[in-house]
């Protein structure tokens, strides 16, 4: 896949045209993206992703900016994964965000991109205060000579499956519908880093995750995971939360919250690596502990029920020398 940062370095051509943010790649968004795909293989030419970087709503309005489900380079990856030719990623700026409907679908369908056809998702705004929507495009589109096609939202359980949906999903730890949507795990990305190496003195080494900014990850609690370094899987207990058993003040309580991982069978230092976690099922609520002995034991119990479940060990049997 060809991955172009701006319109101008974009050669000529024929195209299908998929576009919209895309936060997440879910199934709804592989829905849009394959499209264009198979109607570029039909219409021999290439096809090609739209997207937007940083988010819309990160520049239009900071405050009400969710974090997001997938960074950048994870998301060009799971949509080179879907067989696209070409993807443009369009710098989001203020600036950007004041075009008019008109002057957005001449930016981006003029001839230079040559699309022949523009799949988007219903319910795909553009524009100055979003006053663009479907039945714009389409308009545009006749005059242009450019088919426009919208693709209807994809329903999971009854309801459209939308980003929000799977942040609030996550939030409450409902990871299996989460899965379901996504059509893969949820996971996080981040570096790993020094801790208070308590893990080590409890005899339960633990990688404390620093993961990147502004991205969203399962509520808290205790969770089955595949830890990657590079392409390989290591299985793991994670902590999401705070550590309750060695808070000692409110403020302790409500700190940053924090990612641990305990990897099965693994004794290697991975200061410094950078990490994806691959989140499974959700094992149980973190907890408070009367003391350090009793988490140790229940972590033991964690161990021993992670074991049991189907396939989950057997991801990552690995072991560093």
């Amino acid at each position: 896949m060809r991955v172009y940062r701006t319109l101008e370095e974009v050669p000529g051509g024929k195209r299908v045209v998929a576009i919209g943010n895309f936060d997440g790649v879910h199934i709804g968004h592989q829905r849009i993206i394959t499209d264009a795909v198979k109607a570029a293989a039909k219409a021999g030419c290439r096809s090609m992703v739209i997207t937007f970087n940083p988010p819309p709503l990160a520049v239009i309005a900071p405050a009400k900016s969710p974090p997001i489900l997938t960074p950048l380079n994870i998301k060009i990856d799971l949509i080179d994964q879907l067989g696209v030719d070409d993807l443009l990623i369009i710098p989001f700026t203020k600036e950007f965000s004041r075009l008019p409907p008109e002057q957005f679908c001449r930016l981006l369908f003029g001839s230079k991109l040559g699309a022949v056809e523009v799949i988007v998702g219903s319910n795909f705004r553009f524009g100055f205060k979003a006053e663009g929507d479907i039945g714009f495009l389409k308009q545009f589109g006749k005059k242009a000579g450019m088919k426009v096609r919208g693709v209807p939202l994809v329903t999971s359980g009854g309801e459209p499956i939308s980003s929000t949906r799977i942040r609030n999903l996550l939030a409450a730890g409902n990871l299996e519908e989460v899965c379901g949507i996504l059509g893969r795990p949820p996971s996080t990305h981040g570096k790993v880093v020094h801790g208070e190496k308590r893990g080590r003195r409890l005899g339960v080494r633990t990688a404390n995750i620093e993961a990147l900014m502004d991205c969203i990850f399962p509520g808290r609690g205790v969770y089955l995971a595949d830890l990657y370094i590079g392409s390989d899987a290591y299985a793991c207990l994670v902590n999401v939360g705070h550590n309750p058993t060695f808070c000692t003040t409110d403020e302790d309580v409500t700190q940053k919250i924090r990612i641990e991982a305990h990897i099965l069978d693994f004794d290697r230092n991975l200061y410094g690596f950078n990490v994806r976690v691959d989140f499974l099922r959700r094992l149980r609520d973190e907890m408070k502990f009367d003391s350090p002995e009793e988490l140790v034991a229940q972590i033991e119990k964690d161990i021993v029920a992670a074991r049991r479940y189907k396939g989950f060990a057997a991801r990552a049997k690995k072991v560093a020398k």
